[in-house]
């Protein structure tokens, strides 16, 4: 796989588990099981906060949470199996953007076409279920 790939992709990982860290020590909301039971279960939680805690910003959406914590900026979609690792290349563009982290892709297309090299490769693999997360192969 791409070596820019495999490092924007390790930091958005990291950004996101550090994100369900937040969700679970800071909104009392414990690691969902599934996208529905983030739906159902942690946001209305988030929003009987008022959508912040403790100085922490948590905006969901659909099956998915953007984070505005001082220097992590992430949006991601949680997999059907409270999966917290998948990404596609919208959110990858959008974390290099918003952390503004210096990397070779200057485009979300140049993403797009690393990982589709990446998926004909078998180093990711591309979700069959709900939304359009992919996750780094095993």
């Amino acid at each position: 796989m791409n070596a820019e790939l495999t490092k924007i992709i390790a930091l958005f990982n990291d950004a996101q588990e550090r994100a369900v860290e937040i969700l679970e020590n800071k909104f009392n909301c414990p690691r969902p099981e599934s996208s529905d039971d983030f739906i159902f279960r942690c946001v209305p939680l988030i929003r009987d906060a008022n959508y912040e805690k403790l100085g922490f910003k948590i905006r969901p959406h659909g099956i998915g949470m953007e984070l505005l914590e001082g220097s992590i900026k992430i949006d991601f979609d949680f997999g059907e199996n409270g999966e917290i690792n998948g990404f596609d290349a919208y959110r990858l563009f959008n974390f290099i953007i918003l952390n503004k982290l210096n990397s070779h892709f200057k485009s979300e297309n140049d993403i797009v076409l690393a990982i589709n090299e990446a998926i004909d490769s078998g180093a990711i693999i591309q979700s069959k279920g709900m939304g359009s997360n992919c996750y780094v192969g095993s």
